[in-house]
């Protein structure tokens, strides 16, 4: 028995060892080796710098000059509010604000310069930050402008201002033969217009009309200061030549030479007005042809006063003042220099045979004071002092008082509806 088992073990165990040594032989699927994770980066948590400005802080500028920044990486959040220029008032200043592709570099450019002459601060807020939301630590700096003003060959007005533009309390020209310069410590916007205060040459210590950028305005282009108030001062009108009797400003401000005499004068009389006065031989045709067309509608015109010297209007004006006191003068009569009636163009009318025009309560309701407001216009004369004005034509009402500026200028003046006063200001023609 023994005999017959042995070959049947002798296969089992033959079988057992294929059977294993098949499995052991078979291929065999690799265990993944996991990826080893990344090592994360530490967070940015540092804040962006200015790597450099220009120009550099505390800087003389340009008033046109450009503000630049450059940062230490890419940042965001650059615009009008984060950055921005500073007047000396706290205003901001009007600019356009760009940040380059890139996120580095940052400019401001002033829309229409910087004021000449001052102080601005420059300020970057945190509102500025990096692409990982960190932001810049805010700051300031100073930069402030050259004052050199330039001035083209011309003619150039300077004024003199008390609270504002229409306190005048100075006035001079100059005459420039070539492009110079001269130097301004501040700039001012008065009313619409900008001036620059001059520290050197012959308008040292004027306000010339100018820009921000230190640029000195002609005469010829320069705006026209506010209408003064009624100051009493002693500056020189500006038009006080002989062919100027049509448009000199003369006022409680503005005043003409001492020795201002008309050479033309001509007796009244030749007009068809009592004698003993006297008018410019220019204003004589149309007055003749107003008193005749005065008379035709029942209006009958005499003369109370007419032409003064500046010494006739000494003994005019001390009169006043010896009845009504100075004060009051003052808003009745012109002081020496300062009359309409010395240019010889000026009539104090009054009715024929009737008393003097200021005894009445209002002498424009007389036939003749009537006639002359509806009428006189039409023949070139205008009323320099109209009722409700004073404080534009520095006078009380005198319906009786009449200057003669030509029929064109007046039809003007007429249906502008302002005073000869305001008119004649308008025009340019009170410092130029």
């Amino acid at each position: 028995m023994r005999a017959h088992r042995r070959p049947r073990q002798r296969i089992a165990a033959a079988l057992i060892v294929l059977v294993l040594g098949g499995v052991a032989c078979a291929p065999t699927t690799p265990t993944p080796v996991p990826t080893p994770s990344p090592t994360p980066a530490p967070p940015d948590l540092a804040p962006p710098t200015i790597a450099s400005r220009d120009p550099l802080p505390n800087a003389e500028i340009d008033p046109r000059a450009t503000v630049r920044v450059i940062f230490s990486e890419p940042v965001s959040g650059v615009d009008g509010s984060s950055f921005q220029v500073v007047d000396p008032s706290g205003g901001v200043v009007d600019a356009t604000v760009t940040l380059a592709p890139g996120g580095l570099t940052a400019t401001l450019v002033p829309s229409g310069g910087l004021t000449i002459g001052s102080t601005f601060d420059v300020r970057l807020t945190d509102a500025v930050h990096d692409l990982a939301g960190n932001p810049l630590a805010a700051e300031s700096w100073q930069l402030s402008t050259g004052g050199e003003v330039r001035f083209a060959a011309g003619t150039y007005d300077g004024f003199k201002f008390g609270a504002s533009e229409s306190d005048l309390t100075g006035f001079t020209r100059a005459m420039v033969a070539e492009p110079t310069t001269a130097t301004a410590s501040a700039y001012l916007v008065l009313g619409a217009h900008g001036y620059l205060v001059i520290d050197s040459g012959t308008l040292a210590g004027y306000w010339v009309p100018g820009t921000r950028s230190g640029d000195a305005i002609g005469d010829a282009a320069a705006p026209i200061p506010a209408l003064p108030t009624c100051a009493y001062l002693d500056l020189p009108a500006g038009r006080t030549a002989y062919g100027d009797w049509s448009s000199s400003v003369l006022d409680t401000v503005f005043d003409i030479p001492r020795g201002y005499a008309p050479k033309d004068l001509t007796d009244t009389k030749k007009a068809g007005l009592n004698a003993g006065y006297f008018v410019r031989a220019v204003a004589l045709p149309d007055l003749t042809e107003m008193v005749a067309a005065a008379k035709a509608d029942g209006a009958r015109l005499a003369v109370e006063s007419a032409y003064r010297s500046y010494v006739g209007q000494v003994l005019t004006f001390n009169g006043w003042v010896s009845q009504v006191g100075y004060k009051a003068a003052l808003l009745t009569s012109a002081r020496p220099g300062h009359s309409e009636h010395q240019l010889g163009t000026a009539i104090d009318f009054l009715s024929v045979g009737g008393a003097s025009p200021w005894t009445y309560p209002d002498w424009a309701t007389t036939r003749e004071g009537a006639w002359l407001a509806a009428n006189a216009w039409r023949f070139g004369w205008v009323m320099s002092y109209p009722n409700g004005k004073t404080a534009l034509t520095c006078y009380r009402y005198e319906p009786w008082h009449y200057r003669y500026v030509g029929r064109q200028q007046a039809a003007a003046i007429h249906a502008a509806g302002l005073t000869p006063r305001e008119w004649l200001w308008e025009q340019g023609f009170g410092v130029r």
